[in-house]
């Protein structure tokens, strides 16, 4: 893709006033711990769909990234919390997803290479006992604790941490357990997705983008994502639908206007998805704002109830990317990058036989691919495409975005209700 590669060379040459800028905003602004960007690049733009704050796919990881990942949180936590000795994460309770369970498996083993004593620790009313087991994908079974609390301090009957890294995006509720305690606790439980929205995200995203294209001397729009949200919808009542419609019609005819001045040939096309949430849950896309107003039965269905069952009344319009990229050459792909404190620590491909350029890959079918793509590692022939910086600039970009919702939501008091 040759737009790809003139923006590499734009931003290659361009590194240390970038490097500079970044430095800037990372000491205005609580950047999060660790960060996944799922990437969509086509022969026109590259931009970040979703952002995840609280990512659980490390076993997704090469080996080589597995130890980048680990010299970064090393670096983190040495630099914020030199005396810390005990870690426990605090994981999602999947008692079916094996896949996850590798993922905390990993997690786990990325932190006690570099010299922690690690605990997983269990925050939920459905998990009574003091301890148990679950299987992970590989085979190897994996032992969690209940977390308890006493005055200002939880534990385990294993270990009292000294630092609480969450691997939960607590899409239901902020947990009362991990709030006023004395431990840091990584990611803040505020920024779950019981408070973060897509439309918040990419507001932020989308506005540094332009600042940066503009810094460079980059056209804004080959990194940025039309993104407009609505509130108070239910596609189960006709005249929301119409109101989705509508606005749908209003960005596709802004969208055909941009591919006419760029000569792009394609139909353009929208992601319609709730404001909140992930898993890849209610999420469509519409080439007509007729599409949403014939929805069928089961695509209303599909677009009622978001992650742990919460209702979807907030959502977003955004425009769709096509995936460019292929795994052997008929597999449709798209990168998804892991950060730590906004660094690259490296990525994995997530592919889906089933779906088209057109489509989202997060789906039943999808599956996962090691990714090579560090400056010390070659990369194979068929991945050579996700080498370069602009990889690395949208997906540092999208992290920065998440620190500034971070901080909005922080001052905002975080956590709006205080359950148990």
């Amino acid at each position: 893709m040759e737009h790809l590669r003139r923006l590499n060379a734009k931003i290659s040459s361009k590194r240390r006033k970038l490097n500079s800028w970044f430095n800037r905003q990372t000491e205005n602004v609580l950047i999060p711990l660790y960060t996944s960007v799922d990437v969509r690049v086509s022969n026109n733009k590259i931009v970040p769909v979703d952002t995840n704050v609280f990512p659980a796919g490390f076993n997704n990881l090469s080996e080589l990234f597995k130890s980048r990942a680990s010299k970064l949180f090393k670096d983190y936590f040495k630099r914020k919390y030199p005396r810390a000795e005990n870690i426990l994460i605090v994981p999602e309770l999947h008692t079916r997803n094996f896949h996850y369970w590798e993922n905390i498996l990993v997690l786990r083993s990325i932190l006690e290479n570099i010299g922690y004593k690690v605990d997983v620790g269990i925050v939920s009313d459905e998990f009574n006992r003091d301890q148990m087991s679950f299987k992970a994908s590989n085979g190897k079974e994996i032992g969690v604790h209940k977390v308890m609390k006493k005055g200002h301090k939880v534990f385990t009957s294993s270990i009292t941490p000294d630092l609480l890294l969450i691997n939960n995006d607590f899409s239901e509720r902020c947990p009362k357990i991990l709030r006023d305690i004395v431990q840091p606790v990584e990611p803040p439980v505020e920024i779950g997705w019981h408070t973060r929205k897509k439309s918040l995200h990419f507001e932020f995203y989308n506005k540094l983008a332009s600042k940066v294209a503009e810094m460079i001397g980059l056209d804004p729009w080959t990194i940025t994502i039309e993104t407009t949200s609505l509130k108070g919808i239910n596609f189960d009542v006709r005249e929301d639908r119409e109101k989705v419609a509508a606005v749908a019609d209003s960005v596709l005819d802004r969208m055909r206007d941009d591919y006419g001045a760029r000569r792009i040939d394609h139909e353009p096309y929208l992601f319609v998805k709730s404001d909140s949430g992930t898993y890849g849950m209610a999420v469509m896309n519409v080439s007509s704002g007729d599409e949403i107003r014939t929805l069928n039965s089961d695509k209303r269905k599909r677009m009622r109830i978001n992650k742990g069952g919460n209702p979807v009344r907030n959502i977003v319009i955004q425009e769709g990317v096509p995936t460019a990229l292929r795994l052997e050459s008929d597999i449709t792909a798209e990168p998804v990058f892991y950060l730590v404190e906004a660094k690259v620590a490296g990525g994995f491909l997530r592919l889906n036989e089933g779906k088209n350029e057109f489509e989202n890959l997060n789906t039943r079918g999808m599956k996962f691919a090691q990714m090579y793509c560090l400056d010390d590692h070659p990369a194979k022939a068929d991945q050579k495409l996700l080498c370069g910086p602009t990889y690395e600039l949208v997906s540092c970009i999208a992290s920065l975005a998440a620190g500034y919702e971070i901080d909005k939501i922080l001052k905002e008091g975080g956590c709006k209700e205080e359950v148990a």
